[in-house]
């Protein structure tokens, strides 16, 4: 019998290698190919012809869906999505009988995830996967791709955080302090990034250098240079300058 062929996308070398190690003892499967970007995957995964992919969603540059829907292949893969990405994919996913990995996972969960994908091959040929994959697509483009959780690290650690539970974001150079009451947490990404990935209804730019969540606004108070103090219920206080201060104000205007 012919082995299940594995690929595994993703850009952090540690998520490989967990995939990677859970496969290894997994004799009807092996694993064909490792890749790290969206553009290598674009490349050389064609030629692979897995049957299989456990795909990042959220990789720089080319991510997950856009690989999705570049792939040259006339029958595609299962895939498997792995992800911290939000509510919105999810319900696509469970809808069209796709799994995910919600990071961080655990061996039992990835056993779980195996057996579906045993019985996906088993049951479907690969004519109807391929139409579920293609539905499936068409229905993550039209909803709101808006983040709801990051991936922090803490040594060895992994954990989500909810973004509606931050009050503000600060840059820090190629890092942001997101602030959760007196606490900050570092994330490895920039504010422009972080922007376009948030939902405008509720992150709001205030600064160059800050975002933040109009939940936690309690007042506003103008000063003698045209710019605003925001005070927020924990206390804290932030500019809002004159370059951001239409945007914001115009978001409690209904504008």
């Amino acid at each position: 019998m012919d082995k299940i062929k594995i690929a595994i996308i993703d850009d952090e070398p540690l998520a490989r290698k967990k995939i990677a190690n859970y496969l290894q003892k997994i004799e009807d499967m092996e694993i064909v190919g490792e890749f790290a970007n969206g553009k290598e995957t674009l490349l050389h995964l064609p030629s692979l012809q897995p049957d299989v992919v456990f795909l990042d969603i959220q990789m720089p540059e080319i991510d997950g869906f856009e690989v999705l829907q570049n792939l040259t292949m006339d029958i595609l893969p299962i895939v498997i999505f792995v992800t911290a990405y939000d509510q919105y994919a999810i319900s696509a996913f469970e809808h069209h009988a796709l799994d995910y990995l919600l990071k961080p996972f655990d061996l039992e969960r990835f056993e779980k995830t195996l057996r579906r994908i045993r019985e996906q091959l088993a049951q479907k040929t690969g004519a109807e996967l391929t139409q579920r994959l293609q539905q499936l697509v068409g229905e993550i483009q039209r909803q709101p791709r808006f983040l709801e959780r990051v991936m922090l690290k803490s040594g060895s650690d992994i954990y989500l955080l909810k973004l509606s539970d931050v009050d503000w974001i600060e840059a820090a150079g190629n890092y942001l302090n997101l602030h959760v009451g007196r606490k900050a947490h570092l994330l490895r990404e920039t504010m422009t990034n972080i922007e376009k990935k948030l939902d405008p209804a509720v992150f709001v730019r205030i600064h160059r250098s800050q975002i933040v969540n109009i939940e936690r606004i309690k007042k506003l108070q103008s000063d003698w240079h045209g710019d605003y103090i925001i005070l927020l219920e924990t206390g804290q206080q932030l500019t809002l300058t004159r370059t951001y201060r239409d945007n914001l104000l115009n978001r409690f205007s209904g504008g």
